[in-house]
Order: C-alpha cells, then structure tokens, then sequence
C-alpha cells in the first residue's frame, strides 16, 4: 500500500514537471515571437515604400515655403492655414513611420544626429538608405510640432494690429492739380511692419536641410525637387522670362535699348488696398520702371509708362509730362532720329517731338503740363495709344526729381540759407525714345522692346526760389 501510494505520489510529480516544461517552453516561444516582431519593420509587400517617402518628403518642403511666406505675410488666416497644415502633415507622416516600423524613436536613437544614418535598432530587414530616409521624416515632422502653438500665438498678434490711416499729406508749394496726379498716387493705411521671428525660420531651415540631406538617398527615379527657399528666392511674378531676353539678342546688342514689361495700373491699384507686410517689396519696387540712360550725375530717366484699359499711359508725377504716338507697323530696330532737312516734311504731330522746347519758369512748365495730361495740344491727343501688339509706339518724356525743399513745402532753415543754390538743385532729363510691345501676358502686361532715339538739352526751372517758404 505504502509502496502504490509511493509510485502515484512520483507519478504526479512527473507530470507536474512535464507541464511546467511544456508551459515555459510555449512562453519562451511566445516571447521570442513578440520580440522578433517588435524589432522586425511591418512592410506590406504591395506597398513602395519609396513613393510615399517621396510624397511626403515633398509635401514636407512645400510646407516649409508656405510657413515661411505666412510669416511675412499681415493676414492672420495665412497663419492658421498652415497651422492647420502642419497637423495634417506630421499625422501623415506619423502614419507613415509606423506602417514601417513601430518604433521610430528606437529606430532613430541610434545615431540621431545624422537623421537615422547610424545602424538598425535590432534587424538588418531595413536598409541603410531606407533608415536614413525614415528618420529624417521622422526628426522634420518633429521640428514643426512646437510650430503650431507658435504660429497660433502670432496669429493672434498679428489679428490684433489693425492698420492706422495716414495723416494728411504735407503741403507741397508746386501746388499741383489733384486730377492731374498720378492715378497711382493712392493714399494708403500705413501698414504693418512684420519681421519674421528668428526662431521659427531657424526650425524652418533645420527641418529643410535635413530632407535636403538624405535627397542622394532615394532612388534617381523618385527623387523629389527642392523648391527655392522663399526667403532667398529673387523671383518674382513680375520679372522677364529668361528665354524672352535670348529671342531679341541682336536688337539687344545695339546702344541705348533694352527689353521690360509694362503693368496694368490695375497691379499698383490692387497691391495698394491689400493689407500686407510694409517689409515686403511693394510692385514698383519688384518691377521698377526700367533705366533708358544711366547717368552717373543728374537724373537716369526712366521708361515710365503703364496700362490703364487698353492704353498705353505716361506716368506723370511731380513735374514729369511726356506726349506719345502710335507709329504702326515700324521696325524698332531700323528706327533712326529723321535729319534736320527732313522735319519739315514730317506731319505736325511728329515735328512737335522734335521741336517741343520745355519752358523754364515752373508756372509755364505746369500749365504746358496739363495741356499734355488733357489731351489740349494742337487738336492733337497724344496723352495716351491704344495699345496693341507689334506696333511701334513714340515718347518724348521729360522727368524731373523736384527738391525736397519744394515738394515737402517746408520752411528754410536759418543755416540752409547760404546752402540754397544746392537745395534747389534739380536733376533733370529731355528724352526721345520708341517702345515695341512684343507679347502680352494673361494679366494685360506686356513685354516691350525700347530704343532711346534722342537725347535733349536737360530742362532747367529757373525761378523755383520763389516758392521756397523763407
């Protein structure tokens, strides 16, 4: 009895040991399991993970442009625009990571860094291009996180900075006509001065870089384009194309031409009633009115001509006046100044652009000036053309930078007295050139080709001490 309660008592003793072997052994297997796959990435094998890389990455850059344009920028839904992007962005990026491998800052901790470019945490199942190219999705996604409570906080300040209207304008003794005025000269709010915050470009360029960096990493066939940083990008929507300039290189090659775009008075107009960042270059500062004669001393006259409808418009500010003509179907390049004994053989309208002398005394200047603005000349109206394609156009423009002591209408100071010779200093230029509109944008610009013909005498205002306030 002793002896069979013995054998049963060994008997469970077998099968306890059994069990428990059998049961450490299906927990070792199921560990080893768990830890195999916690390090192994989770790659569905109908999936590129190269495309999607590639998408997001350039997504990512995008993003980066339009942080940094909202930062220059005075309206306060550009900001909470890209905050909402920067969401949308990191999310799919998160998603992205973890479809490929569910522990990114384990992957990445290796030798961060470098954006990953360090050995695989645990497997060799990722190849090194790939590991880079993860974690630097992973630390760019990173950098943009804190930018959303900052961009909110900007949007906030920049909201809550209505803009001021102007004080009156000074008092100017030229006492000129307000009709007579450029239509360009619009009184404005006096905008905002915004000055993008240091710190965020800093995490904007960082993030930049380090997808920039891992670019030789992807596959020739889907690498992405870089697009130019905007903070550095001199391009604006108002510059020539670059083959334009290469189409007209022999006219481009003789003295005195060159090729430019007239705007519509409509992109002064629009650009002035939008509030935006008084930093930001204004229209005229991105397209100035380009240089027909640089002068070393005196005035460098300007083709400064605009399109108002379906005309062609001097721009007439301050003292400047001009008068212009359509010639037809003239070749610009063989346009040439007619000899003296061939003026009288001209039409009236084409002898006044040889023969017009500027007065010198300011009055007569003015009113010469408004009879040119209104049309009032001989029955002729040559203050506008009709303007159209591959036709050649004439002006004679006289410009004159006025004396700040004259447009400001300021009192002179006791000291500038014995200084008033060189106060009342007035550069000035007389020139004849031609114009040729050679294409036309969809916006109503247009390219044109310029051709100076004649340099006059440079007009002189003999009298304008008396309207100094003294």
């Amino acid at each position: 009895m002793a002896v069979s309660k013995g054998f049963s008592e060994m008997r469970r003793l077998f099968v306890c040991v059994v069990v428990i072997s059998c049961l450490g052994s299906l927990v070792g297997q199921s560990i080893a399991s768990a830890s195999t796959n916690s390090t192994a990435p989770a790659v569905d094998p109908g999936r590129d993970y190269w495309i999607e890389a590639q998408k997001l990455a350039q997504n990512h850059l995008v993003l980066l442009n339009r942080i940094e344009r909202s930062l220059s920028s005075s309206d306060p839904n550009r900001l909470r625009a890209v905050r909402g992007q920067i969401f949308l962005q990191t999310s799919a990026v998160d998603r992205f990571l973890k479809s490929s491998y569910p522990a990114p800052e384990v992957l990445c901790a290796s030798n961060p860094a470098n954006s990953g470019a360090g050995s695989v945490a645990g497997t060799d199942a990722v190849s090194l291009e790939e590991a880079q190219v993860y974690c630097a999705l992973y630390s760019s996604a990173r950098d943009l996180q804190p930018l959303r409570a900052q961009l909110d906080r900007r949007s906030g300040m920049v909201a809550a900075d209505p803009a001021r209207p102007l004080s009156d304008p000074s008092r100017s003794r030229l006492a000129l006509d307000s009709s007579l005025r450029s239509p360009i000269e619009i009184t404005n709010p006096v905008l905002s001065a915004i000055q993008p915050p240091d710190d965020i470009l800093a995490i904007v360029r960082s993030s930049r870089d380090r997808l920039v960096q891992v670019r030789s990493a992807f596959p020739v066939a889907v690498r992405f384009a870089v697009p130019t940083q905007v903070m550095q990008s001199q391009q604006t929507p108002y510059n020539l194309y670059p083959q334009e300039s290469q189409l007209y290189t022999s006219f481009l090659s003789q003295p005195h031409t060159g090729i430019t775009r007239l705007l519509s008075i409509e992109a002064y107009r629009t650009a002035s009633r939008t509030l935006e960042n008084r930093l930001a270059p204004t229209v005229a500062e991105q397209l100035p009115f380009a240089i027909l004669m640089q002068r070393s001393n005196g005035l460098s006259p300007r083709l400064a001509i605009q399109i108002e409808g379906d005309s062609f418009q001097i721009v007439q500010t301050d003292l400047d006046y001009g008068f212009m003509t359509d010639l037809g179907e003239v070749a610009i390049e063989t346009l040439v100044p007619p000899s003296v004994e061939a003026l009288p053989n001209l039409s009236d309208a084409l002898q006044l652009f040889y023969n017009y002398r500027p007065p010198l005394e300011l009055e007569a200047i003015q009113a010469d000036r408004r009879r040119f603005i209104t049309g009032k000349v001989s029955n002729l109206n040559l203050s506008q053309a009709t303007a159209a394609l591959n036709r050649t156009y004439l002006v004679r423009s006289i410009q004159f930078k006025v004396p700040e002591i004259i447009t400001s209408g300021r009192s002179l100071l006791p000291r500038e007295r014995f200084l008033l010779k060189d106060l009342l200093n007035t550069p000035s230029s007389d020139l004849l050139f031609a114009f040729r509109p050679v294409s036309r944008r969809a916006d109503g610009s247009y390219t044109v080709l310029w051709k100076v013909l004649t340099q006059f005498s440079d007009p002189q205002i003999r009298d304008l001490d008396r309207y100094v306030v003294k």
